[in-house]
């Protein structure tokens, strides 16, 4: 079975592509031939494309990055790039919705999946006729959460046949409670065992609410002084934390680690995970916190719908900085992080069940396009 991913910028902190990323790198790409589209990531911030060729991915494509300039790509991409059985597009724009109609047209032998990474409130106009257009053009819809689903396919897309949650699942073998990581982290920032180290994975952009999420920290150290902070990631917000942090007087105790891949290690170094989105799909982060048994507290911004271990807290971004730092300092306090995945597993964030499952659903819309599985030779 042929398939044609596209995705976004190729970079290893981006939510959408390290769920790509791990999806690819649990299916059975010998029987799945996948091809990615994406964009190239920006000068300076660290790409994913080694990891996907380790995986299996053969051919990376590349794509503008302006969601209009793509209208335009695509039609000559598809004519050079034929006969794929399945186009899964990750989506997180109204513009793409015409970008359906366009795929449609020079891609009309495949099957078109539209999967949905965002919630992006207010809800206008505009999104309400990208609905139709999404809904008119494609096969089958998936949403990271139900209500990303909603948001970028309409209200009760939802209750359609042709609708399914893709969780954001994450691999259980990196993601675990690991005490001798935790410590190696901790050890190599300077953060004392009698320390608290609330902690922060990913981009730095308008969504993610850096600033905010300094605010909130600054009330925390105030509070208790024994508090630090741990940022991990990178982007175009990253001068004006520099400055928030500067004019906080928060720069002896808010760390900035960069984009990291070991972010397992990262995540059990953490007592509090923080994340108090403007937006959100599902965010991966979240479900990975909680994999190392790491308390979260998050923006009701947020959806629920990864909230599955009893380790995530709520609250909405109009509360005081005082009550997020009472909040705090209450659920970081629980000891030695434990296991969680019993629950993880049961609420279907596994990788390799979430891999088994995509497959699935390819098999679905294209009975018997993937073939049996390949014999293996005897090695000489």
């Amino acid at each position: 079975m042929r398939i044609l991913m596209i995705g976004s910028a190729l970079t290893v902190n981006g939510g959408i592509q390290r769920y790509i990323q791990n999806l690819l790198g649990s299916m059975d790409l010998a029987r799945y031939e996948v091809d990615l589209l994406a964009t190239h990531a920006p000068q300076g911030v660290p790409s994913g494309e080694d990891a996907l060729r380790v995986a299996g991915v053969k051919h990376i494509y590349w794509m503008p990055g302006n969601d209009k300039q793509r209208l335009f790509f695509y039609p000559g991409f598809f004519r050079q790039h034929k006969n794929y059985d399945i186009v899964h597009f990750h989506t997180t724009s109204k513009v793409n919705a015409l970008a359906c109609g366009v795929i449609r047209h020079a891609c009309p032998g495949a099957k078109l999946i539209v999967h949905s990474h965002i919630v992006y409130p207010p809800m206008t106009l505009s999104w309400q006729i990208a609905h139709r257009f999404y809904q008119h053009w494609a096969d089958y819809f998936l949403g990271c959460s139900v209500a990303a689903g909603r948001f970028v396919f309409g209200d009760h897309i939802d209750e359609k046949p042709n609708f399914a949650v893709a969780c954001n699942a994450v691999d259980k073998g990196r993601f675990h409670p690991d005490a001798a990581a935790r410590a190696d982290i901790r050890a190599r920032y300077g953060v004392a065992d009698t320390d608290k180290l609330a902690g922060f994975v990913g981009r730095y952009n308008h969504q993610k609410n850096l600033l905010y999420l300094l605010d909130i920290f600054a009330a925390m150290h105030a509070a208790a002084p024994s508090w630090k902070l741990l940022l991990v990631g990178g982007g175009e917000d990253k001068p004006a934390v520099d400055g928030k942090i500067a004019a906080l007087g928060l720069g002896d105790v808010v760390i900035q680690a960069g984009v990291q891949d070991n972010v397992p290690a990262y995540m059990n170094a953490f007592d509090l995970f923080l994340l108090p989105s403007e937006f959100e799909g599902s965010p991966v982060t979240l479900v990975e916190a909680q994999g190392c048994g790491v308390p979260c507290l998050a923006s009701t911004n947020v959806p629920a719908d990864g909230s599955v271990t009893g380790l995530v807290e709520f609250l909405p971004l109009s509360a005081s900085f005082e009550t997020w730092a009472d909040t705090a300092r209450r659920i970081a306090d629980c000891g030695v992080h434990q296991s969680r995945w019993d629950k993880l597993e049961a609420a279907g964030y596994e990788l390799c069940a979430a891999a088994r499952r995509m497959e699935a659903l390819y098999d679905a819309l294209v009975p018997g396009a993937s073939g049996p599985a390949p014999k293996k030779e005897n090695a000489s």
